[in-house]
């Protein structure tokens, strides 16, 4: 993979937006829809509909956050770390740093050119 120190950083503050729209999503879904036979409605972002498909698209996402910590240190980490790596970003300021105001603004993030490297 020929990605670089700024362009793993920059992937991995991305999927922890990600992550953490769609942990939030799950959160409220099994808050308020749990045993409901309902559609939940859908969000304003492509990105984020795409995602809800797949059943464990959570964890897939915990899992890239970790790799890509993982690269970042040149050593291999256990999972559990993955709560210490997104302890140490503040969601507000990823939101300004990548220009996201409303969840529609998610597909602006530029994921799909940083995975065409790899």
């Amino acid at each position: 993979m020929d990605l670089t120190e700024k362009e793993v950083e920059e992937l991995q503050e991305q999927i922890i937006i990600i992550y953490k729209v769609i942990d939030q999503n799950n959160t409220f879904k099994s808050f308020y829809y749990q045993d409901m036979d309902v559609e939940m409605p859908k969000s304003d972002s492509n990105l984020i509909n795409e995602l809800d498909k797949l059943e464990n698209a959570d964890e897939i996402l915990r899992k890239c956050i970790v790799e890509l910590e993982e690269m970042k240190q040149n050593k291999k980490l256990e999972d559990k770390i993955f709560y210490e790596i997104i302890a140490g970003y503040d969601l507000r300021d990823l939101y300004e740093k990548y220009g996201i105001k409303e969840p529609k603004d998610l597909d602006k993030l530029d994921i799909k050119e940083l995975l065409k490297v790899m």
